[in-house]
């Protein structure tokens, strides 16, 4: 499916298309889909929920467990699915990004409740996730666009040790001018 769709647009793929790619019968396609934006959005879902399982882990932040995300299995699975992915990271699949994302916040929101209550110095947890998420989706995205010019491990390192204030001085180009209200005044 994913060199078809690096070589047509999605109106421009028939069902018999996909049937004869797939090579399964139409009967067999109408069984399991609607239609072909039904199997777009299953597939879209099979590949958010894969990537996911890949990357389950246990963190115990507070003694107890809970789900993470391990950086690792889930670059490796990018990059072993990389043709699918970058597929779908292009603009025409509107809804494949803001699922992704919308899975991402919703994960680190659930992870966000086994964390120690902040002290008020931190930003809000929707900005938190909402940075995170397309932190980490943006470097995939420019990643797979690089051609995977890196190994998975180093770009999983390099995320890392992005999220470190001290280590990423490029981020002082965001230079915090013109901002007078400290960060407990959120509210417009």
């Amino acid at each position: 499916m994913s060199t078809l769709l690096q070589q047509n647009s999605l109106k421009q793929i028939s069902v018999q298309k996909l049937t004869q790619t797939a090579q399964i019968t139409r009967g067999t396609f109408y069984l399991h889909y609607k239609d072909k934006v039904d199997f777009l959005e299953q597939t879209e879902q099979q590949v958010i929920d894969e990537w996911f399982a890949a990357a389950k882990t246990t963190l115990t932040p507070q003694g107890e467990p809970t789900r993470g995300f391990a950086l690792g299995p889930a670059l490796r699975y990018v990059d072993q699915h990389h043709q699918i992915l970058l597929v779908l990271l292009h603009p025409q699949f509107t809804q494949f990004q803001p699922r992704l994302l919308q899975r991402f916040e919703r994960e680190m929101t659930a992870y966000a409740q086994h964390l120690p209550t902040p002290d008020g110095e931190q930003p809000p947890l929707d900005v938190q996730t909402a940075f995170l998420a397309t932190a980490f989706t943006g470097l995939v995205h420019h990643w797979l666009n690089d051609n995977r010019r890196y190994r998975s491990e180093f770009l999983a390192q390099s995320f890392c040790q992005l999220l470190k204030p001290e280590v990423t001085p490029v981020a002082a180009w965001f230079a915090p001018v013109g901002i007078d209200l400290p960060i407990g005044a959120e509210k417009a």
